[in-house]
């Protein structure tokens, strides 16, 4: 498995991806800071309620851009991870050694994570920090272990559509897989959306309607879940209080334990499935 991880570095690198997502990333980064600096200067004489939301509102924006990144380089990279090497034969030397078939997938799963866990930390971490250096005290006070949570809560994001990537990379050619995990995410990122505004919809029959829309995309693509519930993680205060985006698009309630609990459950099967699925396959 050790080699196929190894093979996954390579692969990535020959492609140029992680250089060209890091110049981006630090591009990114340099505008972001610059927004915050002049933001920041003309937030000094309002209110401490006033600077206290659109602090939280700025992070929330920087987070939410590098969550829409993360998740496409998340896509990108997995997509292709098992059908690109099938399309060009590669397989049919490798699998002449003594190596399983799940150990390719599991090797190709841990390659990619391996990289975007330690970007999305940076990412992460430096999105904080530039609120922190330009913020100058006018930020919301951030415990230590509200940004711990909340980081390890994201973590669960690159898991997720990596493992659907690789899952639809087993199943079908690296455009269809790519082209179908775009359109779900999507698809979930407003669903999530249409869930957060019913709650301001005084129509019953249409209210129930939105939210349910919501409730069966996260259900198909939880991936909107996750970045609610880290905003939640890092954003409510001791009293109760979410500064959170999604709190001022209308809702408080937050994804539940057991929600997450079906993320994990729904995370394993697709691995189990893309096992299954490359096994079966005919190459």
């Amino acid at each position: 498995m050790s080699t196929i991880i190894r093979l996954t570095f390579i692969e990535i690198r020959k492609k140029k991806i992680l250089y060209l997502t890091l110049a981006l990333t630090f591009a990114f980064l340099i505008l972001y800071g610059t927004a915050l600096n002049f933001a920041y200067d003309s937030l000094e004489l309002q209110e401490p309620f006033i600077r206290a939301t659109i602090s939280s509102q700025l992070m929330s924006m920087g987070i939410y851009a590098m969550i829409f990144i993360i998740s496409f380089l998340s896509i990108f990279s997995s997509v292709g991870a098992i059908s690109s090497e099938i399309e060009n034969g590669t397989y049919d030397s490798i699998l002449t050694k003594p190596i399983k078939r799940y150990e390719i997938v599991f090797g190709k799963l841990i390659g990619i994570l391996l990289i975007l866990i330690p970007y999305m930390t940076f990412f992460y971490l430096s999105i904080i920090g530039l609120n922190i250096f330009f913020g100058k005290g006018l930020i919301v006070n951030l415990a230590f272990k509200s940004v711990f949570n909340s980081l390890l809560t994201l973590y669960i994001l690159p898991i997720l559509l990596t493992s659907i990537g690789i899952f639809f990379s087993c199943s079908m050619s690296t455009m269809a897989s790519g082209i179908m995990l775009v359109i779900m995410y999507f698809c979930a990122m407003i669903g999530g959306f249409l869930e957060q505004i019913s709650v301001a919809i005084s129509i019953e029959a249409t209210k129930q309607a939105l939210s349910n829309i919501g409730i069966i995309t996260s259900l198909i693509m939880p991936s909107d879940v996750i970045y609610r519930k880290a905003s939640s993680l890092l954003f409510t205060t001791s009293s109760g209080l979410n500064l959170s985006i999604s709190s001022f698009m209308g809702t408080n309630n937050q994804p539940s334990a057991a929600m997450m609990f079906y993320i994990v459950v729904y995370i394993l099967a697709m691995i189990i499935l893309a096992v299954r699925k490359f096994q079966r396959r005919d190459l």
